[in-house]
Formats: C-alpha cells, sequence, structure tokens
C-alpha cells in the first residue's frame, strides 16, 4: 500500500485570530464501517493537541489533514491522477459548517476540490469539548497528485467567520516512487465510483453508500 500521510496542525488561538475541470462525482451520503480505524487515529491525535493548547481554551476551530494517492501506477492510472484528502474539522460555532469551499491557491489562481462526502463524528472526549468544542465534521475531497507537487498552498473557506484558513503547503517532499515523469494519468472525465470504494475502503475504513 502506497500511502503519504500529512499532519497539519492549524490552531487559531483566540489572541491570533485573523479577520479575514477536475473529476465530477455526484456526492453520496456514505458512513463509517464499524471500525473506523482512520478516524480514531484522527482522534488521539485530536486529543493530544486539546491537551496542549487546553490552556488557550475556547480555541475557535482546528483542521487537521491526512491524503493517500494510488497504491501502484496502474491505481494512479484509474483514478485519473487522484488521491483522496481527509479533513478532519473541529469549530467552536456550529454555523461555520459546512465548509464553504477548499481549494488549492497556486499563483495566485483557485482550483477548487471535489467533496465526495462527509460524516458528523460525535466528539465525547472532555478536554477536546473544552478545547476545540463538540462540533467535529470529517470531510473527504478529491486531491490531485500533480498540484501537491507545485508550490502551492491548500485553503479553506468556513461558512462564515472564517476565510483563507491555510491548511497546508506543498510541495512538503512527499512523491510517489513509481512515478518518474514519463507516466502520465489518462485524459479521463469520470472516476469509477466501484473503485474508489475500494480505495476509500482500505485507505480509510470508510464506504460510499449505496
Amino acid at each position: 500500500m502506497k500511502k503519504i500521510l500529512l499532519l497539519i496542525f492549524v490552531l487559531c488561538v483566540l489572541h491570533n485570530l485573523k479577520a479575514q475541470d477536475y473529476v465530477h462525482i455526484i456526492p453520496k451520503t456514505y458512513s463509517y464501517q464499524d471500525n473506523p480505524t482512520s478516524a480514531n487515529l484522527m482522534t488521539e491525535r485530536i486529543k493530544k493537541g486539546a491537551e496542549e493548547y487546553e490552556k488557550y481554551a475556547p480555541v475557535p476551530r482546528i483542521a487537521l489533514m491526512d491524503y493517500a494517492f494510488g497504491a501502484d501506477l496502474d491505481e494512479f492510472k484509474a483514478l485519473n491522477g487522484y488521491g483522496v484528502l481527509y479533513i478532519a474539522s473541529l469549530n467552536q460555532d456550529t454555523t461555520e459548517y459546512p465548509l464553504k469551499r477548499v481549494y488549492f491557491k497556486i499563483n495566485g489562481s483557485i482550483i477548487e476540490l471535489q467533496k465526495i462526502g462527509e460524516v458528523k463524528v460525535e466528539v465525547t472526549d472532555d478536554v477536546i469539548k473544552k478545547t476545540f468544542g463538540k462540533n467535529r465534521v470529517d470531510y473527504y475531497y478529491l486531491i490531485p497528485y500533480k498540484e501537491t507537487q507545485m508550490e502551492s498552498e491548500i485553503i479553506i473557506d468556513w461558512t462564515n467567520n472564517r476565510k483563507d484558513f491555510v491548511l497546508g503547503k506543498f510541495p512538503d517532499g512527499n512523491k510517489l516512487d513509481y512515478l518518474n515523469g514519463k507516466h502520465l494519468p489518462p485524459d479521463k472525465k469520470t472516476i469509477n465510483t466501484d473503485l474508489l470504494n475500494t480505495f476509500l475502503d482500505r485507505e480509510y475504513n470508510i464506504r460510499l453508500a449505496k
């Protein structure tokens, strides 16, 4: 399995708070499996952050991300050069949801990412509730590999109070070993949802609902 992990822990502590034509897949409602390993691991990361930043509570928002691409060249091509970006978001203010948009900013140009689903996650840990709030939503987006190798940023715009929230910066040193420049993804306009479902199941223990 070829998986790239990236943890970008972006915090807006109160005293630092600032004002401020890709693959088309019809978003479907889907649910966690009985053992959502990836979501549980993300919860542990959130808990560690909550303990570290508890003295600043309540922190307005936090976003963490993880992403994965195809396990090999065949899968990479079948997914048309896309992977999946996983964002865990906690917000004190419920009116900030849903995320308005997630996008790459490259040399002033905007490339919006295609959402393929979201899951509302119950927050049970008291320290997480105190520090980051009880409003957690996990989001999944298609992410193009090409843009992760450019000088770029991934930005979140929430619905009301926060825009231009830098979630991550690229390039980050992660490269797919099976790509060597002469292998390019096919010129497709769609992704096979069965294949995408298999990918999501393997990498994130989630599934598209039928």
